[in-house]
Parts: C-alpha cells; structure tokens; sequence
C-alpha cells in the first residue's frame, strides 16, 4: 500500500517488493510534464524523485528538497601532445564522431564532439596521447519533506553530454523505493536513456494538433522500445477530442484528464504542486497509480 498522507491517519507505505519504476515523459516541452511528475512525487511522499531533464532541470522549485550533497561528474578526454610530432591520423580514422581532424599535419580537437570512449589512446601513437577528467555536469542530491529521496542532474553550460550525466544518474536508482523519473521533453537519446530503466512511462500530452502529433511520435519510440505506457491529458478542454481518439485506436490507456484551469496555471507559477494547490489531486493521482499497478500486474 502506498504512503499518502490525506490530512487524516497516515497510510502505510507501499510494501516491500512491490516498488515500481515510472518515468514521466512527453514529446514537446510545455505539456506540463514536470507538473504531473512533482504531484505524483507529493501524493506518494515516500519515494525517490530523480530529475532527468538536465538540461533544463527544473523539479526542485516544486519539491523543494534540502540539499545535502552535491557531486561532480566527469569524463575522460584525451589531450594530443603536438609537439612530439607524432602522426595523428589513425585516432581521425577511428573517431566515429569526428572530434578529431587532421588539416596540414596538424590535429584539431573538437571537445564537443568527443564521447570519451578511449579509442586515441588506444590506437594513437604511443605517449603522444594522454587523457584528463572533464567535468561536464553535477549530481544534487536532497531530501523533500516528507519522505522524497530527491536527486537531480545538472548538466554543465555548454556542454553537449546530456547522457553522460543521464547515466551518473541511473546508478542512484534505489530499486527498494517507488521510483519518479521526470524526463526531459522530446524523443531523441536523453529521452531514451531516461525511459529505459522505468516499468512504465506517462506521456502528458494536450489535445492540440501539435499534441497529439508529438504523442504520436512518443507513443511509437516507447512501443518500440516495449516499455509499458499511458496517457494524462493536460489543460483538457482547450482542443478537440483527435488525442482520445488516437489512444482508443491504439489501446493506450488515458489515466487521468487535468482540465484547463487558471488556477491551476496560477499555483504552478508560484511553485505549489496540484496537491498542495487543491488535496483532490491526491486521491486522482493515486488513482492514477492504481491503473499503473493493474497494467503491471
């Protein structure tokens, strides 16, 4: 049984063994998918909260969690010592990425390119290719009131390694804990490795042509990759009814509706979470999760 706390007795939470790992995704920003993830994270309020949008992390303006740790993440990079006059035109051949060029007999770097796999070490001339630590991002890592386990990825400006600092982050997923995975927007490779690792994934779409268009797309990437999914309408009321559609023709699940409310738009602006904002998104997102564990059943 969950842990909720609905101003009366406190529920038990949820018992061991029956954890599930559920990402929040949506394939546009803007369809108030962070909304959805920091309710579900208030209405169970035992759990662990891990921000996936690095790029843009945002989580911790709702949840407001105390801060306890922050930690580097870092990768291997090689460095080229030119002055050797070594012939660097194998580890051009070998990057697949093109981070490294050769023009006049000289080689040129491209840090934003490189994926730190190694491979100038290996295959460069000997002693003329070193490697260092690059710092590309942070781990932040806190406690929400009551219970929220919170850790959030905070890539570096400027640099391109969304993954790198994706993947620091799966080695904090506490498999003992409901896990909430709020995912950053879109469906390329940060989308992916933020799905990958959940039992089930909630697309928050609208019902906007562009919408559902985006729907469209997630739906396919997360079918593909057999990941278990369903769908929360968000500011329902605003278009027609093409999205519900959609979802009947393809037997996905719509788990909840958000209506358009001002006063919804207006709390979020002032960094309140639904529950907090109204105790009825309580009861409605555990229902939410009610559906979740039936399909995981």
């Amino acid at each position: 049984m969950w842990g909720i706390n609905t101003g009366q007795a406190q529920v038990t939470e949820r018992e061991a063994g029956d954890k599930l790992k559920i990402s929040i995704a949506s394939g546009k920003g803007g369809t108030g998918k962070t909304s959805v993830a920091v309710g579900i994270a208030r209405s169970i309020e035992y759990c662990q909260f891990l921000d996936y949008d690095v790029e843009a992390p945002n989580a911790s303006i709702f949840l407001k969690p105390d801060i306890k740790n922050v930690e580097k993440v870092t990768m291997r990079q090689p460095y080229f010592l030119t002055e050797t006059g070594a012939d660097f035109s194998k580890c051009v051949e070998f990057c697949r990425y093109n981070a490294v060029a050769y023009v006049r007999g000289k080689v040129v770097f491209f840090p934003e390119l490189c994926h730190g796999c190694g491979g100038c070490l290996l295959v460069g001339p000997p002693g003329a290719v070193k490697e260092r630590d690059i710092e590309v991002g942070k781990i932040i890592r806190g406690r929400a009131s009551p219970g929220i386990d919170f850790i959030m990825g905070d890539l570096n400006p400027g640099s391109l390694r969304t993954v790198t600092v994706q993947a620091k982050l799966d080695e904090y997923i506490d498999e003992k804990q409901t896990v909430i995975i709020d995912c950053p927007p879109g469906t390329s490779c940060p989308m992916v490795a933020s799905v990958k690792n959940s039992d089930f994934c909630i697309l928050v779409t609208e019902p906007t042509p562009f919408g559902l268009n985006d729907l469209e797309i997630s739906a396919e990437v997360l079918r593909k990759l057999g990941i278990p999914h369903g769908v929360i309408i968000n500011r329902d009321g605003i278009g027609d009814d093409s999205v519900e559609r959609f979802c009947d023709k393809n037997n996905i699940k719509i788990l909840e509706k958000i209506p358009n409310d001002i006063n919804i738009a207006k709390a979020y602006s002032d960094g309140i979470t639904m529950p907090e904002y109204n105790k009825k998104w309580i009861k409605r997102f555990m229902a939410v999760i009610d559906l979740i564990e039936k399909e995981n059943k």
